[in-house]
């Protein structure tokens, strides 16, 4: 006969077994950090086209949310927060850390850790980042949209769609370095091109009301925004301020034309989100972050709302309309 002490420490491996092999296999799982940029108090993740398409870029490489793949989210109302989440994430000793969109969020992972593998998306120039865009080096792998060097593109389009355009406000985040160097290539950009841009800076959220008081006062003919998660994230308001002016607009990613900009040229945002997915399964399986190449875009997108148009009285020129990738009707 067994004695009591026996039956309970028998009773106490019993118990104690299925909770170890859930831990390891819990343990097994790859875990994933996925550090934004700030988004503001009102974020709602669950409207969130860019956070979903990078899970649907897992999921069709056969990660699963929650089954065999868990993504441990960060995302800061404010920057401030940006190093201590990226600390945080470093602390659960995530298999990978995603981030990207704002040189500020790439800056904290890549400050939080030297050796976790980092999967970016920059759409300012990412050369800074790594040792070259062919071979990484350390531990910095993923993306560039090149947003920033499409702006004097950008500025061109806009000119063709509006014959006899002369004066542009520039609207972008002054808080953040990237932007104001991509202004100040912009006005050179411009003199060649004969306009004459204004500065329209916004700082946070707060900002976009002030900043289009002023650029009524400037009188000017049409709006350009430069791409940044600030002005990504208050794409409606930025729209219905431009629209209550009947400013002509120009933005950088299609998004933005979906919600009333006029013109939009620049890469798809969320095929690019979906391609996170390629680098944490190359990541995942044993390839070092240095070894993968940068991923450039191949191709870029103009849009243009013809909607927009109608509203705003304006009739693009048919070789500007011609050469558009998608007409919102």
């Amino acid at each position: 006969m067994r004695s009591p002490i026996l039956l309970a420490v028998l009773v106490l491996c019993r118990i104690a077994t299925p909770t170890a092999t859930q831990a390891e296999k819990a343990k097994s799982v790859p875990q994933v950090g996925y550090l934004s940029p700030a988004v503001g108090a009102d974020y709602d993740p669950t409207k969130d086209l860019l956070r979903a398409a990078f899970l649907d870029g897992l999921r069709e490489l056969g990660y699963v949310e929650g089954k065999n793949i868990h993504v441990e989210f960060r995302e800061p109302e404010k920057p401030e927060e940006l190093d201590e989440m990226a600390a945080d994430l470093v602390n659960r000793k995530v298999d990978i850390i995603a981030t990207g969109g704002a040189a500020k969020a790439m800056d904290a992972a890549r400050r939080a850790t030297s050796t976790i593998p980092i999967v970016i998306l920059a759409c300012d120039r990412a050369d800074r980042l790594v040792a070259s865009i062919a071979r990484p080096g350390g531990n910095i792998t993923g993306m560039s949209c090149i947003s920033s060097d499409l702006a004097p593109k950008r500025l061109q389009l806009l000119q063709d769609a509006l014959p006899g355009l002369s004066r542009v406000s520039v609207l972008f985040n002054g808080s953040e370095p990237a932007k104001v160097e991509e202004f100040r290539e912009l006005q050179a950009a411009a003199k060649i091109k004969g306009l004459e841009l204004r500065s329209a800076e916004v700082r946070d959220p707060s900002g976009f009301a002030s900043a289009f008081t002023a650029i009524k006062g400037e009188n000017t003919q049409a709006l350009l925004t430069l791409s940044d998660p600030l002005t990504h994230e208050h794409v409606k308001e930025i729209a219905r301020l431009a629209a209550e002016q009947h400013l002509p607009s120009m933005y950088g990613f299609r998004e933005l034309c979906d919600e009333g900009g006029l013109l939009c040229y620049g890469t798809n945002l969320q095929r690019e989100f979906r391609r996170y997915g390629y680098f944490i399964d190359k990541i995942l399986k044993g390839t070092r972050p240095g070894d993968i190449p940068i991923e450039e875009p191949t191709s870029y997108e103009l849009i243009i709302n013809a909607r927009t148009a109608k509203l705003l009285g304006l009739s693009i020129p048919p070789s500007v309309l011609i050469s558009a990738d998608e007409v919102i009707e």
